[in-house]
This record gives C-alpha cells, structure tokens and sequence, in this order.
C-alpha cells in the first residue's frame, strides 16, 4: 500500500497543511490595489493608502505580526493596535495572507514572513515561528539570491512563492506534490535559504504574476500563459490528467506545457485549495478542479481539469455584456471583480462568504450560476478595486479605500469587533467598513451596555468583585463562563498539576499524573457521522462535525486521530492495527461543536477500496473520545 498522507484541511480545518489562495498583485500584474488586501484561512491583511500594513483575525504562531498571539478584531478594531512594524522606516507595497502565515513585499523590493514557520515556509532557514515573540520586522528580510528582489510575493497553505526582479520564480516552504516546482519533493526554506536553490524551470520563459494555493501553483508567464505545478489529483493544474507536475515523479513545471485555455491567453491568475481560477484576454473567466461546491461557476458539482482541458469547457457566465478584471479563488468559493467594479461570488456559502445574506451555495447547480445572482452589496453607490477570497471569507477593497469583509467571523478576520459572521443573513454593505486608522469612518465597537448597578458589561460582575465572589453577579446570580476561558484554565491547572507531579518522589510520580489527568481530562464526544467521496483514482475527501471537547460541551475538539485500513475497522483491535494519518494529531482551528471539517488524503492506489475511522482528542490532555462509525469508499 502506498504511503498516504493528510494534505489539506478545508471547511473548518486550519493548522496542518491549510490551503488558502489570495487574489493580490502576485496573481493580478498592473494592479497595485490587488497587492493591497489578502485573506488567509482565518486572518486578514491590508496595506493601506500610507503604505503600512495591518493584519486582523487568527493570531496563533504570530500570523498577525505584532509580538503576539492575540487574536484582533474580536473585540477590538484592527485600526486600534496601529500598523505592523515591518523594520525601521519599511512600509509595504503588496502583502499576501497563507493560512497560518503572511508576507509582505517591502518598499525596498525585499520580502519579510511571520507567523508558523514549519517546513521553511518563512523562509529563514529554519522552522522558527516569527511574530509570536518578536515583530514582523525583527527578523530581516528573506535571502531571494545575491543582488535579488522580488517584484511580487504569494503565500499559500504551506508554501510560498515569489517573482524575482528578473521575472524567475522561487518558492519555499513544504515540498510535498512538488508544490515547489524544483521536481522533487524536499522542503526549501527550514535549513537552506530560498536564494540558494536557484529558480523554478519555467521553460526558458519569465513570470509576470505567481499564486501559490492550497497544495498546488500557478504562473502567469511572459507570454501570457499559464503554467502550473504540484498536487494534481482533482485536476487544479488544468493539463487534462490527475497527475502531479514537479515532484520528480513526471513531468516538471517547463515540460508541462502552457495550459490549454481555448485559444486564449491569460491576464491573471489564483490558485485555490483544490481549484483554479484564471481571468482571459477577453475578460472572460475560466475555472477549474474541484467543482463539488459550486466553486467553478459551471452550474454543476463536476471537476474540471481531470479528463479535460480548460479550454473545453467555455467561460463562466457573469451576466450579459459582464468581464472579469480579477478573480480570487478560496478554499471552496470564488470571487470576481467585474469590468464596473461590482463583485460576484459562487461556490460554498454556509457562512456567507458569498456575501448575498443566505448561506446557499451558487454555481452548483443550472440555476444558481454567478449571473442569476447579481452584484454583492458593498454599500450605497460603493464599488470595488480589489477582491480577496479566504478560507471561510472574503474582503473588498472598495472606490473610497474602505475594506469590507464578509464570511465566518469566528476569530475576528471580519474585523468588526466581534465573531459574528456576515453575509449569512445581512448583505456586506449593511455592516462596515472596517475601522482600519482612527478617524476613517469604519465601524467601531459598541458600547458596553451595563448590568443596573454594576457598572460593567451585561452579564458580568463588576471590577474587583462587589457581588457574590468570582462567577457570580450581585444578588448572587452566576455568569455564564467563556468556554475558551474556562478551558484555558483547564490547561493550566493540568500544566501545573503534572510540573507538581514530577517533582513528586519517582515511586509517586505515576499515581500523581493518573491524578492529574482524573482531575483536568476530559473524554471528548463521537465523531457520529463520516463521510467519504473519492475524488480521483489516487485521493479522497473525509468530512464531518466536530464534537466537543468536553463531551457534549463546547469548544469544539480540534486534534483528531484519523487511522486507515485496507479491511474493515470493527472492532478496537482494528482501530490500533490501521495506519495512522498526520502523525497521530490531525489539528484543525475550530471552536465550534459542529463545524464542518474536511481532511482530503492522497497517494492511495487506484481502483482499491479504504476504511476510515476517527477518534476526538481533548484539546487540553489529548484523551481520545469514542472511535466514530467506519467509512468506506473506494478510489476512482
């Protein structure tokens, strides 16, 4: 059986190897605006019109750049912790948002990274995470090559890519699928710099525009076509098979040839989780791999790419007499800006990023496609410059330099001083913009409405007590307790308990941690349900609801033990003897009990039947909860 491993974790799903695309000026060339608003799997970022840089939302590993982990835009506005600090009078010209990290291209034409830095991603070197402890700017710049820098900068799931000054292309970050370009598949950027492993053979030719996606990239070259590289098993890179280019394996980033886009050449270009998204010479735009949410506009659930070329299938419909200035392709949506600035979205819409206040999804089916749903709202008389799809959300830069963002707001990526989501059941422009610098007009937080006598918020006891102790309110009523905070203190009464344990005389220690883990563990809930789709001959797709931690109680679980096996799981001896995926911790952001979670798993053996099964992990002690239902599916 070949080795098969978790590759991308979409819906819900973050921290392993995440897949986000960005709309920004690496994949729209002649565009400045584009480079100025990015997206990631659960964060936001944008330059604005003074050239400084601010970053909002999802804060783990240093994504954001401020020194810390806190996340920004819950409950403050992006516009209150000033602009990042990119390095002594630096200022940004374009920055790209990955899934757990960012990069910005710098007014000096170098390139500056933060945030997880696992798999050289960052590009330092090394596996170091950068913006957790030390600002963005503390670190240097990136090494592109002697005398290099860089005219464009892309961030993806796991890697990043960037167009040098003299139009070659380099990448670094996780090599696997030969996402990088180099035919082979060995990370660049954990122990060698970028600059020292030379250019991406693009066939003698030069990179305009580069957008590194989920597990896959693609360039805009100097004859205007596209070339892409890496993972291909839904048919992303668009050459009419399900092959990987450049892992060393087939065919490399210059063999492969220009894509096939009928006859046309191309003016920009996004690479998105499992699809692909181009804009034409004509204005029209072509989209291709993973259709199943709607994601390529055709009006139906099929994959494009696979058994057929771009080029066969004609333009997604924008409505009559529209075209396409720039496209953006997320996780499982896509956004477009049209020829009059108005912006249309099709794909997964459950939490509005789609921004036309439903969750339904659009492109899926023969009457849902992008021209029966007209224009996002982006406020009155407002219109759009730059589009950036995320993961689970979207955000515009609109005529006025406002930014309005849509989507799940979980972790404050909207920037809207809270986590509700937008676009779900309010249209975008009923909401911002986003406060971005004191005094712009953006949308602030509200007051604090307080509780009669206790001077505080509603719901919680004053400063310093005066009702009845902790967690209670005057006259003794009790506040509901944060489920975040009350497992953070979970886990550092179990970090304590175990550090008091192993102190304890050897002969003791065992019985203490047993104590410990008794005191703070919990047994998370069943996975109940488990679903598995084939989506080639050589890769499936699992999805479920995440239980919670905490049995039935929130938050959601979010590491995972995922195990495969060529028979049937059955029993608990099964579930030990079946092979083990992402090293025994799968992990996904979520904080929601019944998020969807997907997890697509790749390299399996054609034509072979798999069973899968999942267990929940406590987020504080990692206690695996009941093993869920087996799955079983068989591959194309």
């Amino acid at each position: 059986m070949r080795a098969s491993r978790a590759l991308l974790l979409l819906g819900a799903a973050v921290i392993a190897l995440p897949a986000v695309a960005v709309a920004d000026q690496a994949s729209q060339p002649g565009s400045p605006a584009a480079g100025q608003i990015a997206t990631g799997r659960y964060h936001s970022c944008t330059v604005l019109f003074d050239a400084r840089a601010r970053c909002w939302g999802y804060a783990a590993d240093g994504a954001l750049g401020y020194g810390n982990t806190d996340a920004i835009g819950d409950d403050e506005t992006p516009g209150s912790v000033g602009p990042l600090d990119l390095g002594s009078g630096r200022t940004a010209t374009a920055i790209s948002a990955g899934s757990v990290h960012t990069c910005a291209l710098l007014d000096d034409h170098t390139v500056r990274c933060w945030g997880y830095g696992e798999n050289g991603r960052l590009g330092y070197g090394n596996r170091n995470s950068v913006g957790a402890s030390q600002t963005a700017g503390s670190v240097g710049p990136v090494y592109l090559g002697a005398g290099r820098t860089a005219k464009a900068i892309s961030a993806g799931g796991a890697h990043t890519c960037a167009v040098l000054d003299d139009g070659s292309v380099r990448c670094w970050g996780f090599g696997y699928d030969g996402r990088l370009g180099y035919n082979n598949t060995y990370n660049v950027g954990d122990v060698q710099t970028p600059g020292s492993v030379g250019p991406v053979d693009l066939g003698g030719h030069k990179a305009k525009a580069i957008s590194a996606g989920g597990g896959h990239t693609c360039a805009l070259l100097d004859d205007n076509t596209l070339r892409c590289w890496g993972f291909g098993a839904n048919g992303q890179l668009g050459y009419g098979n399900t092959s990987n280019v450049g892992d060393g394996r087939g065919q490399t980033p210059a063999s492969a040839g220009p894509i096939d886009l009928g006859g046309h050449t191309a003016k920009a270009i996004s690479a998105g989780g499992f699809h692909t998204c181009a804009v034409l010479d004509d204005g029209s735009v072509r989209c291709w791999g993973d259709g199943g949410d709607g994601q390529l506009g055709y009006g139906n659930t099929n994959s494009i790419g696979a058994s057929q070329t771009p080029g066969s299938v004609g333009p997604v419909n924008l409505g009559a007499g529209r075209t396409a200035v720039a496209i953006s392709a997320g996780g499982d949506h896509t956004c477009a800006l049209l020829e009059n600035g108005s912006v249309r979205c099709w794909g997964y819409g459950a939490y509005g990023q789609l921004g036309y206040a439903n969750t339904q999804k659009v492109g899926d089916t023969p009457t849902t496609t992008p021209d029966t749903v007209g224009p996002v709202d982006l406020g009155p008389g407002r219109s759009a410059v730059a589009i950036s799809a995320g993961g689970l959300h979207t955000c515009g830069l609109l005529d006025n330099n406002n930014v309005r963002c849509w989507g799940q707001g979980v972790y404050g990526q909207l920037g809207y001083c809270n986590t509700d989501s937008v676009g779900d059941d309010e249209t975008p422009g009923s909401v911002g913009p986003v406060n971005l610098q004191p005094g712009d007009g953006g949308a602030g937080c509200a007051s604090p409405q307080g509780t009669p006598g206790s001077g505080g918020r509603s719901g919680t006891a004053p400063p310093g007590g005066g009702g009845g102790g902790p967690g209670t309110l005057p006259g003794g009523g009790h506040h509901p307790v944060d489920p975040l905070t009350s497992q953070a203190a979970r886990a550092h009464g179990l970090r304590s308990c175990l550090a008091t344990a192993a102190r304890r005389p050897k002969r003791q220690r065992s019985r203490a941690r047993k104590d410990c883990l008794k005191r703070y563990a919990r047994t998370p809930g069943r996975v109940k349900v488990l679903h598995a789709r084939a989506l080639s001959s050589t890769a499936v797709v699992l999805s479920f609801a995440a239980p919670g931690s905490d049995g039935p109680s929130p938050p959601a679980a979010r590491g995972y033990l995922v195990k495969q096996s060529r028979s049937p799981v059955r029993s608990p001896r099964d579930f030990r003897r079946a092979q083990t995926l992402c090293h025994a911790d799968c992990r996904f952001a979520v904080t929601t009990i019944g998020a969807r979670i997907t997890l697509t798993i790749t390299h399996l053996t054609p034509h072979s039947t798999y069973y899968y099964a999942i267990t929940a992990r406590d987020n504080v002690s990692g206690r695996p909860g009941p093993r869920s239902p087996t799955a079983q599916i068989r591959t194309l």
